[in-house]
């Protein structure tokens, strides 16, 4: 018989935040996974990373549901969704001056 508080089956703190599970990753626009092979999060051009006290990355397609903190975050190393879009190059800044001469 075990003693009164059952202190050989307590968990230790790490094993109740497993159990718990904390904050998931909610953020998604579709199901990851359902993407081209070999892409991520981190490779879409809806990729959003939202600057406050720390940088939250948020999927452009799912702004209406963003909230300020982790639960609409997404993962940048999760596999890619089926709405993934390949990075758009930036365009390349003009040579021309204030005034309008080529520099």
């Amino acid at each position: 018989m075990g003693d009164l508080l059952n202190l050989d089956r307590a968990l230790r703190p790490s094993e109740r935040r497993r159990l718990r599970g904390g904050t998931q990753a909610k953020g998604y626009a579709a199901m990851p996974g359902t993407g081209p092979k070999g892409e991520t999060c981190g490779s879409c051009d809806h990729l959003v990373r939202k600057r406050l006290a720390k940088v939250y990355r948020k999927c452009g397609l799912m702004e209406r549901h963003w909230t300020g903190g982790k639960g609409t975050d997404v993962l940048t190393t999760a596999p890619a969704c089926r709405n993934w879009k390949a990075i758009e190059a930036a365009p390349t800044p003009s040579t021309t001056t204030a005034r309008g001469r080529d520099a």
